[in-house]
């Protein structure tokens, strides 16, 4: 009887033994499989790319830059719309006779303290008193400098953001492009980049002021164009080949369309 006792007892344990060791077996393949999941779904996971964004349908992107009329085809159509010789424009633009003058234009604003375009400098003729005002401005903020300087030619300013100009060259009516009255007293200087938004924004504001006053006034364009602009000096050329061909009026058309107001 004790002998089965001990076999019984011995079964027994035997029978813990196995169990325990299976629970334990268990609990690690569990433990091993949640470290491989994490490593799976967290690790990899975090370092994936996001979710790539949907392709915008073709028919709803804006067109593309290769899809626009690039700044020789737009000078073209200019000259054809204002009346201009096609076959002598197209040769005119692709020379470099206008090199030296837009050049020339360049030089004398930077001389002048010109940095940036719209570069405006009130100029008087007779007085060579002159300010700087530089970029698009509301029409108001340029009548209040020539309302002063109408009424002083040698006014000078005390804002910090309008400086006194210094070595500006002389307004040449044979040479410069003028609108408005060749011998009004002051002029209105503007150093433009054709390729410029900001000379588009402020090219009404100028007709406006033309308008506003009258021939006590002109309005004198020169080149400016910055060189992170690609098309601003073939557009200077096209400015420059219409004045040659069409004169004064054609090289007024050209800049009101080329700065969008026409």
């Amino acid at each position: 009887m004790v002998q089965s006792h001990d076999s019984d007892n011995q079964n027994f344990w035997f029978g813990v033994s196995m169990f325990l060791i299976g629970l334990i077996a268990g609990v690690i393949m569990t433990s091993a499989s949640g470290s491989a999941s994490f490593l799976k779904f967290g690790t990899k996971t975090a370092a994936s790319k996001p979710p790539s964004v949907p392709a915008v349908p073709a028919q709803a992107q804006p067109a593309s830059a290769a899809n626009q009329p690039s700044a020789q085809d737009r000078m073209i159509q200019v000259a054809k719309d204002i009346g201009l010789n096609e076959s002598d424009f197209k040769g005119c633009i692709s020379s470099d006779k206008f090199k030296q003058r837009i050049d020339a234009d360049l030089a004398g604003g930077s001389d002048a303290g010109v940095n940036g375009t719209p570069g405006n400098i009130l100029y008087n003729i007779k007085t060579k008193n002159a300010l700087l005002i530089s970029g698009a401005r509301p029409v108001d903020s340029f009548k209040k400098y020539i309302d002063a300087m109408l009424n002083d030619p040698n006014y000078q300013s005390k804002d910090a953001d309008v400086t006194s100009a210094k070595n500006v060259p002389v307004v040449d009516a044979s040479t410069d492009h003028i609108r408005g009255n060749p011998d009004a007293e002051l002029a209105i200087i503007e150093y433009v980049d054709y390729q410029c938004p900001f000379c588009q924004r402020v090219h009404p504001t100028m007709q406006q002021l033309l308008t506003d006053y009258g021939d006590k006034v002109m309005w004198v364009m020169r080149n400016f164009p910055l060189g992170f602009h690609p098309d601003a000096v073939p557009l200077a050329t096209g400015a420059e080949c219409a004045a040659d061909q069409g004169g004064n009026d054609a090289y007024w058309d050209y800049a009101d369309k080329i700065l969008g107001t026409n």
